[in-house]
Parts: structure tokens; C-alpha cells; sequence
């Protein structure tokens, strides 16, 4: 396993899983899920200045200095350098966040029963810190429930000790160079990146519409053309039962009309009164657009121009887009019949 998302992480609590297991040593510790934020690669420990006896060190994540606890020295075990095998997962202690650098994650259990058993029976007569131990379960085998309150340390982490751990760099032939660059890496913020937009052809253009516009995409759907008082098309599209407005958007977009077909692709889109529907040529897929080095809107209804590999994309402005439509067949009268 080599990195687990916080969604992963969730979707397997909701699976009914209750821990994660991992090695450390000879020893399985058993991990609560709902604790867990994240598992990585481990990257490289910096030392840190003032630290308690229980803090081996500190990793850089995302812009943050994280405390590593030091499980070792809690289970009594002879300390060693992280190595490239190693896992470091991230977890939620209640006031801060706080990792934990472990040989191996192996999988993740159900633990429905703490046995009766004392750390003895896996620990042996070894002086463990009882304090991070909530009980002795079995997962095939012994392992040990792992209580996340019992990590906190009193350290104070201030932006002096922040500022230390990421004062040193690595050298560029580290064998952990590369995974604790990225770690520390602060992610950009979305709007940054690009656009996240469904990209589709119509009238030989290609047009995009930002995920948050849409609520759903179909192929192949029937329609019911109804009378309006408008050079756009209307039909209306049975989905579930529901009987959505279905325009062509060509005469808006200032492209030439055409007869839709008896079966249509299409997408639905979100709207402040009711969701519409717009019939497209065809459907491309997701992709993430790159933020338009202009700010000068290409049309009426399109937000922005974005490059790509297979020809540019015009990004629509859907509220507005969306509101010209409604004005155009305001006044229409009522359907002749039913939706398909």
C-alpha cells in the first residue's frame, strides 16, 4: 500500500471496517480508522529543537511541521533511520496532527472484541508505554489497539520550531528526496490549477461546461417536440419520469440550427428555477481546463477560451446562457402533449 486518501480512508469506515493494521517490528498495532487522515510513502525525519523523549522527530506536510511520535521508543524497541519500505500515516489527536512511521501497512480489519488479554501476552514482560495502548485484540493474530489520545505530547510548536524543521533541505541524491519533496509540497489551490468541465462538440466547435452547472448527461434519449413561439427548437425529455425542457442551443450560440434527431446525447443543467436540458453532437468527457491567459469573455455566453490538444474549448456562462433561453420561449403556449 503505498499512499491512502482521506476518501479511501472513509469509504472503507463505511464498509464497516474499524481499524487499520500495521507492523512495526514484530509487533501489529491496530490503528482506529476514524483517526486516520492519511497513509504516505515516509519521507525523511528532520530533528527538532526541545523535543520530548516520545517525539522522534518531525516530517514537512503540505506547509506543515508534523510531530512524529516515536513508537519505538514507546514499545521498547531499538531505534533505526526511516528507510524506503516505510509508511507514515497521519492521524487526528484531538488538538493537532501527529504521525507515526511504521515498517509495514498490511490491511484493514474489524475489530469487534478486545480480548482479555494484557499487552503480556504480546509485549512479553518488555516495559511498553501503556499509555497508547487502548487493549489486546486478535486480527488473526494478537495485535494491539493503538488509543491516538495517548500520542499527545506537551511540546510547544510554535513558528520557530516550524521554521527549523524546514530549514533542512536534502540533498538531491537522498534516496527520500523526492517523496519528501512532494509531501511538503503545498497544494495549489484549485482555482489555480484549472477547471474541472465536461467537454462536448457542437456544430463542429467544442464547448465546455464546469462540473458544478451540471446535474446529470444522457445518450440516446427520446424527445417531445413542443410549439413555441421562438426560432429554438423545445422538446421535452423524459428522465425518470420528470419532464425536462430540452432546447438547441445553436441559435444561441449564434451557430446554424439544425433538426434534432429522434434520439439525442445530451446534459442536464442546474437551474435556479428547473433543470434544463441541451441536446450536443457528442460527448468528449471530463477534463481539467487550464486557466485562460485572457480575461476578455470570447462571446455573449461563453466565460473564457482554453488551449488544448485537440482545439480550443469555449467555456459557457450558464446562468447567462440558461436566462436568454427561458426569455426566448417565455411566451410559449402550452404543450400539445405529454413528454416522450
Amino acid at each position: 500500500m503505498h499512499e491512502t486518501s482521506p476518501s479511501v480512508i472513509s469509504a472503507l469506515a463505511m464498509a464497516d471496517h474499524t481499524h487499520l493494521l500495521v507492523r512495526v517490528d514484530r509487533f501489529d498495532l491496530a490503528l482506529p480508522i476514524e483517526s486516520i487522515i492519511s497513509v504516505h510513502e515516509a519521507p525523511a525525519l528532520f530533528p527538532i529543537p526541545c523535543a520530548q523523549p516520545g517525539i522522534a522527530g518531525a516530517v514537512q506536510f503540505q506547509g506543515f511541521a508534523v510531530p512524529i511520535f516515536d513508537l519505538r521508543r514507546s514499545l521498547r524497541l531499538t531505534p533505526r533511520a526511516v528507510v524506503a519500505g516505510d509508511r507514515l500515516v497521519l492521524l487526528d489527536v484531538g488538538v493537532r496532527l501527529m504521525g507515526l512511521i511504521v515498517d509495514e501497512v498490511k490491511e484493514f480489519v474489524t475489530l469487534q472484541r478486545i480480548t482479555e488479554e494484557s499487552t503480556d501476552a504480546l509485549f512479553g514482560d518488555s516495559p511498553v508505554n501503556a499509555k497508547i495502548i487502548a487493549g489486546i485484540a486478535c486480527a488473526e493474530d494478537l495485535c494491539a489497539i493503538i488509543d491516538p489520545a495517548g500520542l499527545l505530547q506537551p511540546d510547544v510548536w510554535d513558528a520557530d520550531i516550524v521554521d527549523d524543521v524546514y530549514a533542512h533541505p536534502l540533498a538531491p541524491d537522498d534516496p527520500l528526496a523526492l517523496r519528501t519533496a512532494a509531501l511538503a509540497q503545498i497544494p495549489s489551490a484549485p482555482q489555480a490549477i484549472g477547471i474541472e468541465a465536461a467537454i462536448f462538440r457542437l456544430a463542429g466547435q467544442r464547448f465546455g461546461i464546469a462540473l458544478p452547472n451540471i446535474v446529470e448527461f444522457f445518450s440516446g434519449a427520446s424527445h417531445a417536440p413542443i410549439p413555441v413561439r421562438s426560432a429554438i427548437a423545445v422538446s421535452l425529455v423524459n428522465r425518470r419520469g420528470e419532464g425536462i425542457m430540452l432546447f438547441d442551443p445553436r441559435p444561441i450560440l449564434g451557430l446554424p440550427p439544425a433538426a434534432l434527431p429522434t434520439r439525442v446525447d445530451g446534459i442536464i443543467l442546474a437551474n435556479d428555477k428547473a433543470p434544463m436540458a441541451v441536446p450536443v453532437d457528442s460527448l468528449e468527457g471530463l477534463g481539467l481546463l487550464p486557466r485562460a491567459d485572457s480575461s476578455i469573455a470570447p462571446g455573449r455566453f461563453c466565460l473564457s477560451v482554453h488551449p488544448s490538444p485537440q482545439g480550443a474549448v469555449l467555456l459557457l456562462d450558464v446562468p447567462a446562457f440558461l436566462h436568454h433561453a427561458q426569455s426566448a420561449f417565455s411566451n410559449r403556449p402550452s404543450p400539445a402533449g405529454a413528454a416522450a
